[in-house]
């Protein structure tokens, strides 16, 4: 849905021209000045639209450049006839008769006049406006295009402090991001927004057609409801209407300079006057058509705006550009590519011009763009190079293909390098195995590969490739000692880039569940620092962010998991494609991890988003699908977890066993969000049984936790036995915080919970820290311990309030007045998402009638007498 409203983001703006127009002050009204297009117009109407709803009565002029001649012209449709009747006689005319006749009527101040344009009034209509502003008869909204040279009287209107002016400026970023969500009705991802920015400077006009042109040309889609924009820039005539016909009517010799730059800019100035003279450049510069800055030593020139570029890119031929682009390419290639940037954009000014095909450079760039985390032009450049019979390009393009998540695409490569007799055969036959694990979750014909391989005769540096991957086998079927005991061999043994890079996926994992905190962060750093100078693991160490974020929480050290998250943000800020969704889930699942449920729901739908638009099969689909069905379940949204749950579910490979605990934990979350707590609790329990069976201690920990938080009542002494079990054997502050919980739940002791909220904070964990305050709030409540139950409720009103709106069964239950019995408040929950009594006793599996006594008892507790007002108290409003 494409709308019209171009207000957006002019809050503040609107804001103060309203007050100036107020009459309490010393002016008469405002001037609004800008460049065209920004906005100045639209603010103007509203203006006059507004006062006019108040009763003002309201004119409305325009000064054009085809009146300017004519005494009065602009004033023309609004003046009686008479009145221009007697300004047109040869005698001078009279102000006195003009201003009459339009604010005849009128009591002084009530009378508002609108000038649009007023650069181009005439001498005449100027005075008319200044005398209006002197006199304060009407007051007065005037529009100013800067950068002309409006009469004198109109420049006296602020000079002389008659009326207030407000110079506006172009819509800031966040401005930019926020008109293009109003004009699309919908969210749209940072990325995208920002390119709205820049391409149109943050001029309002421009940003409504750019975003017409890209939704007609299907440039802009949404994916995961989330407005995506990935493509080219699509530019319509209407846009080269809004930009005026200067450039279509350039001579050659200066459309040139233009298109140049359109390739290939910023450019330094001699490469560019080698191309187009300097004489020329000087032209376009006096044209403003480009500027020219001094960057170091060099002077850099680049297009004035950007969509001048887009603009000659989408008009002028394809092969008078590819002429363009081979004329640049052979320029910038006199001299030695001074970084790999460079060497990028000389391939890509090749690849698309009329030069002969240089495979080597196109290899050469490959290497360079995965590094640079395009994987999408890297896979352009070795397609290229494989093209001419490159086997090295079809090597980079299959590894390229993997690390993009295109498992299927990766798989009809490998399948034939593995098969080749040839010394590399091992080699691809171990990446065909990761490919078949991580990008299309078949981890059961991965060790079939890998067996094979086995039988064979090894190098040793064969034997560790192969380790390192059986490793990653291992941890996927949560075979969590053998995985450890593989990937530390293999670390051992030396490995290239990417088998290191497999191996310490699989050793963070592995140590992560089994509590094996030591390794964790020098494996995590070593891992990081070597990908950050490796074409074959640049990419890779986003999901590597993710699988360590995940062994950081099972853990309980979520400060460092946040701290590694911004870092590699600030390493990769502007990361292209599917860099950029990993980075903003790995960001986002920080924050969640931390409680900022405000901060990590726009990162999380803008990850799964980008997940969608590049329809990769990567664990990244299911791990922003759990985090996103958490984040809406600890915000009571159980509509949006429902939903969220089902597409969790269908991400998750059956195999994948190391995936179950966060399944079972996104399932437990759903179901308590909405009421149904015996059920949740079931589901993690339940869970945690089979992760001890698995020796997953932490992922047990992190079940029995959640069980604790859901108010776990029957199984509490067997929690309270086995989280004091796993305290003592993981030696970990989370798995004493989560014994201290289970036995203070137990034995009822609200300042005891209080303490282990306490714990849950200091590890960074403000959810669980609430809950527990809740829990607390409640039990002193229960002792008639109202000062302690204040105290308690506080702590956990503060807590879910940073945590942006908390709003899960603890701190929902601590709202009430009078705690509730762990049967009442679960029927309590259940009538709270709108169950009826048949439908709940379903659930339950018990009868109507007990439903109907625990409901009647949870009513006289909490002195209420409807089905409504439980709900309210339930969902604490």
């Amino acid at each position: 849905m494409i709308s019209g409203d171009t207000l957006t983001g002019r809050d503040t703006e609107l804001a103060e021209l309203r007050r100036a127009l107020s009459g309490s002050g010393k002016y008469a009204g405002v001037v609004i000045a800008g460049p065209a297009g920004v906005g100045k117009t639209r603010l103007a109407r509203e203006l006059m639209m507004r006062a006019s709803a108040t009763g003002t009565s309201t004119n409305w002029v325009v000064g054009t450049a085809s009146a300017r001649p004519i005494p009065l012209g602009a004033f023309t449709t609004t003046l009686s006839s008479e009145t221009m009747a007697a300004v047109s006689e040869p005698a001078p005319p009279s102000v006195r008769r003009v201003i009459d006749s339009l604010v005849t009527g009128h009591a002084q101040g009530r009378h508002l006049i609108g000038v649009d344009d007023a650069h181009l009034l005439d001498g005449f209509s100027a005075h008319v406006v200044h005398h209006l502003a002197q006199t304060r008869e009407a007051r007065l909204v005037v529009t100013l295009r800067t950068g002309n040279s409006p009469p004198d009287a109109v420049t006296a209107l602020w000079k002389d402090g008659l009326l207030a002016r407000l110079d506006l400026e172009p819509l800031t970023e966040d401005g930019t991001r926020a008109m293009v969500e109003t004009v699309l009705d919908g969210p749209v991802d940072a990325r995208s927004a920002k390119r709205f920015w820049r391409l149109t400077g943050g001029n309002p006009l421009y940003l409504q057609q750019l975003i017409r042109d890209q939704v007609a040309a299907d440039r802009l889609r949404q994916a995961a409801g989330m407005w995506i924009w990935d493509g080219d820039v699509a530019v319509s005539q209407s846009m080269s209407d809004l930009l005026g016909d200067q450039l279509n009517r350039l001579p050659t010799e200066l459309a040139l300079v233009v298109d140049t730059l359109s390739q290939c800019e910023p450019l330094e100035l001699d490469v560019l006057a080698d191309v187009v003279g300097r004489e020329q450049i000087e032209a376009a510069d006096a044209l403003h058509l480009i500027t020219v800055e001094r960057t170091g030593d060099a002077l850099m020139a680049r297009l004035a705006h950007p969509l001048y570029g887009e603009l000659r890119r989408a008009t002028a031929g394809e092969m008078h550009l590819s002429r363009v682009r081979g004329r640049v390419a052979t320029r910038l290639a006199a001299r030695p590519d001074r970084d790999p940037q460079a060497t990028v954009r000389r391939a890509l000014l090749v690849l698309q011009s009329d030069l002969p095909a240089d495979p080597d450079l196109y290899l050469d760039a490959a290497r360079h763009t995965m590094q640079l985390l395009d994987l999408e032009l890297a896979d352009r450049f070795a397609a290229a190079a494989a093209a001419m019979g490159v086997v090295d390009a079809v090597e980079l393009q299959a590894l390229n293909r993997v690390i993009a998540g295109q498992g299927e695409r990766a798989e009809e490569l490998l399948r034939e390098l593995a098969a080749r007799d040839c010394p590399t055969r091992h080699r691809w036959a171990t990446i065909r195995a990761a490919n078949l694990i991580w990008m299309l979750g078949r981890p059961a014909e991965a060790a079939a590969v890998l067996a094979s391989l086995a039988e064979c005769p090894e190098t040793d540096a064969e034997r560790a490739e192969r380790l390192a991957v059986e490793a990653c086998v291992d941890a996927v079927f949560a075979r969590c000692s053998d995985a450890e005991k593989k990937a530390r061999a293999a670390l051992e043994s030396g490995l290239s880039d990417i088998f290191a890079m497999l191996a310490s996926v699989a050793l963070v994992m592995a140590c992560g569940a089994l509590g094996h905190t030591d390794d964790i962060t020098p494996v995590a750093r070593a891992a990081l620092d070597r990908a950050t100078n490796s074409h074959e693991t640049s990419h890779m160490r986003f999901w590597f962010g993710g699988v360590y974020a995940r062994a950081c929480r099972l853990t309980g050290r979520l400060q460092e998991c946040h701290d590694a998250a911004s870092a590699l943000v600030l390493m990769a800020k502007d990361a292209p494609g599917l860099a950029y969704a990993n980075l903003v889930f790995l960001m986002g699942n920080a924050e969640l991890m931390r409680g900022d449920l405000a901060a990590a729901g726009p990162l999380l739908r803008e990850a799964l988003a980008g997940v969608e638009n590049h329809g990769i099969t990567t664990g990244l689909r299911p791990a922003c699908t759990f985090a996103l069905t958490e984040m809406y379940a600890k915000l009571g949204d159980t509509s949006a977890a429902v939903p969220m749950l089902v597409e969790a579910r269908r991400g998750v490979p059956p195999d994948f066993l190391f995936m179950q605990t966060g399944l079972a934990m996104a399932s437990g979350w759903t179901l308590a969000s909405g009421g149904r707590l015996a059920e949740a609790v079931g589901t993690v329990l339940t869970e945690a049984a089979a992760a001890r069976e698995r020796d997953q201690p932490t992922h047990e920990l992190s079940c029995l936790q959640a069980a604790l938080q859901w108010g776990a009542v029957d199984e509490l002494p067997q929690i309270v036995a086995r989280t004091t079990e796993l305290a003592e054997v993981l030696q970990l502050p989370i798995a004493d915080a989560v014994a201290a919980h289970a036995a203070a739940l137990a034995a009822g002791n609200g300042d005891e919970l209080l303490t282990a909220s306490q714990a849950y904070e200091s590890l960074g964990d403000r959810c669980t820290a609430a809950d527990v305050a809740a829990q607390a709030a409640t039990v002193f409540l229960a002792g008639q311990q109202r000062g302690r139950g204040s105290l308690a409720q506080s702590v956990a009103d503060k807590l879910a309030t940073e945590c942006g709106g908390l709003c899960t069964p603890a701190t929902r239950s601590a709202t009430a007045p009078v705690p509730l019995t762990a049967r009442q408040r679960e029927v309590a929950e259940l009538v709270a998402v709108g169950l009826s009594n048949k439908e709940i006793a379903d659930k339950l599996v018990t009868s109507v009638r007990t439903v109907e006594g625990h409901l009647l008892r949870a009513c006289q507790r909490l002195g209420v007498t409807t089905r409504g007002e439980l709900r309210r108290i339930m969902r604490g409003r």
